[in-house]
């Protein structure tokens, strides 16, 4: 007899499927009337520059460590798929000090014509855009980042799900759900997913261009630190809690489709 939770599965998986579909394709349209031209131009390449970094990513690590390269995959990994506790601060130390040698490279590339950007008003060096998000709402970013982290972090355990039609190409499926999501949800920069990606830049960029990244709207820089962690937990949790079947079904399903 089939618990409820192996029953009620497929019904989850297309109300979210449907429900990423809708967030996803009527978030980039309406993206497409507050944005100017200028400003979706900005966005499509961000988007897609992001999702080629994540997939590179995943390539150059997937086979070594599961190429986690974000610490709001590797929390949801703790939670929900058993990932030891005790490479957890390893994992997440690593993926920060990467993400640190990063931003040093980039701005060793690009110093000189970063150092030339007109910096007329106070606030922040217009060059640390290079190397922070930020929001016009503390509020608004908080549920973009929680609302971006979950369907990535949904999309990543899908997609790595052993029963997955796309696990044989989960770099790029992942880096192609990373862009998507930034498409729907994001501008250049109101949107990390990734705590990695906007706190260890804009720790090497107060070092450079000073430390005000950090008082910067209201404090922003938790936001994108704890909001993608938190909207990645519930993503896993949706994913292996109402849409995934448990491993002894999906076997038995197996079994009676191979028969």
């Amino acid at each position: 007899m089939p618990s409820l939770r192996n029953v009620a599965a497929p019904y989850w998986a297309e109300f979210v499927g449907t429900m990423v579909l809708a967030i996803i394709g009527l978030g980039s349209a309406a993206q497409g009337l507050v944005s100017s031209q200028v400003h979706r131009t900005e966005a499509i390449s961000s988007s897609i520059a992001w999702g080629l970094a994540v997939t590179m990513g995943i390539w150059a690590s997937d086979h070594v460590s599961g190429g986690h390269i974000n610490p709001a995959v590797t929390v949801a990994r703790l939670v929900f798929s058993g990932f030891s506790a005790a490479k957890v601060v390893g994992y997440v130390a690593a993926q920060m000090l990467g993400a640190f040698a990063g931003a040093f490279l980039v701005w060793l590339n690009y110093s000189s014509a970063l150092a030339a950007l007109d910096h007329k008003n106070e606030g922040l060096h217009p060059a640390t855009a290079a190397f922070i998000t930020s929001s016009s709402s503390t509020w608004f970013g908080f549920v973009n980042e929680v609302t971006a982290g979950f369907l990535f972090v949904l999309a990543v355990f899908a997609i790595t799900d052993n029963a997955s039609n796309a696990k044989t190409i989960a770099p790029l499926a992942v880096g192609l759900s990373f862009t998507a999501t930034s498409l729907g949800l994001s501008s250049p920069l109101a949107l990390a997913i990734n705590p990695a990606r906007d706190f260890a830049p804009r720790l090497f960029a107060a070092f450079v261009y000073g430390f005000d990244v950090f008082t910067d709207a209201s404090f922003y820089f938790w936001v994108p630190l704890i909001a993608p962690t938190a909207g990645g937990i519930l993503g896993a949790f949706v994913y292996e809690w109402l849409v995934k079947r448990d491993a002894e079904y999906q076997h038995t399903l197996e079994e009676g489709a191979a028969n």
